[in-house]
């Protein structure tokens, strides 16, 4: 019995292995609890209320990480959405639950070894005779995926390559790009880290698969865009996504510009209440004032302030903090880093949550 257990162990650990590893070998198909062939690639086209439809990939590990692209079609400018999550199986609505997108959980209805149907924001089913479903034929076929994501960067070692292990779902891609890894390792000297130490960034990257050593194809990310590099921490407390209200907001740097914390002084920051007000200071000052946000849309109304006499240094950052707020249009949040964009999508301010004891 014992060697019968210790057989099943070492299979069991052999295909997570196999899963994890970044060298992408064929991965073999098995039929879990949950009635789904995985790992698969599922797609399909689902209705849209204000455009052409809404073209999903949606690829499905049993290690319980996901990979999601949607596209609206027909829309000007073309829009996309991509996310890496954690997906789990929800036996008393026979489905399977995404977590780990910003607009909160998903529900898919298994329908078959190979088929998913959306259910509504409650788990519940959508009855309609419009096709809500998206299918799966054998084996996966990883889409490419472009989106903010938050990780650990360790440089190479020796002949190793250079590895970012993505928070939410723990995986670990190669950078292959000899320029990214040079980009990625001052980025860490310049905030602090020690050469060769792993820190947390925070990145605007490209995942997909491309041939590595020896031409076998592999997992990788490519940097787009550096948003935040965070030395001496790791993945524990930054995997979840934090909210835009209700949320203490750090301000970390203005216009490009990082905001220093002044000794004995209120520490820079800024939190939008849920009722459309905020408040913000720099250490001296105090502002606030009224928003207005929807969906990716962020705008400040007036600000007002206090008018107290203030240290010089604070007068140029207070100026910057109004134009910024004056000027923002947009935000985005990856993990636990908040930016404001301008009408054109550019970033104007970078923030960090920080939780209070």
């Amino acid at each position: 019995m014992f060697r019968h257990a210790r057989a099943l162990a070492a299979a069991l650990f052999a295909l997570l292995t196999a899963v994890q590893a970044p060298a992408m070998a064929a991965e073999a198909t098995l039929r879990g609890a949950h009635g789904l062939d995985l790992p698969a690639s599922f797609t399909g086209t689902l209705p849209c209320a204000d455009c052409a439809g809404i073209r999903y990939h949606l690829d499905l590990w049993p290690d319980q990480v996901y990979h999601l692209r949607r596209e609206w079609l027909g829309d000007a400018p073309a829009r996309r959405r991509d996310e890496i999550g954690r997906w789990h199986a929800d036996p008393a609505r026979g489905a399977i639950v995404l977590a780990g997108g910003s607009e909160g959980a998903e529900f898919w209805s298994v329908e078959g070894a190979d088929r998913l149907r959306l259910m509504d924001r409650d788990g519940r089913p959508i009855e309609s005779g419009l096709p809500y479903e998206i299918t799966a034929s054998a084996g996966i076929a990883p889409t490419e995926l472009a989106l903010p994501v938050t990780g650990v960067f360790k440089a190479a070692a020796g002949a190793g390559s250079a590895s970012f292990r993505e928070c939410i779902s723990g995986r670990r891609y190669a950078v292959e790009d000899a320029g990214d890894r040079v980009a990625l390792e001052r980025a860490g000297r310049a905030a602090g880290a020690g050469p060769g130490d792993p820190f947390l960034a925070v990145i605007e990257g490209r995942i997909a698969t491309r041939p590595g050593a020896g031409g076998v194809p592999r997992r990788s990310v490519a940097l787009r865009r550096l948003v935040a590099a965070w030395p001496g921490e790791a993945c524990a407390g930054n995997s979840a996504t934090a909210g835009l209200a209700n949320t203490y907001w750090r301000i970390v740097a203005l216009g490009g510009d990082r905001v220093a914390v002044t000794e004995d002084r209120r520490e820079p920051h800024i939190l939008l209440e849920p009722g459309g007000t905020f408040r913000a200071t720099l250490g001296c000052n105090l502002f606030g004032g009224r928003y207005e946000s929807g969906g990716a849309a962020l705008a400040f109304g007036p600000v007002r302030s206090t008018r107290m006499a203030c240290p010089p240094p604070f007068a140029a950052g207070e100026a910057a903090l109004v134009g910024v707020l004056s000027a923002t249009r947009g935000w985005r949040i990856s993990a636990q880093a908040l930016e404001l964009l301008d009408a054109g999508g550019a970033p104007l301010a970078l923030f960090r949550a920080v939780y209070l004891p």
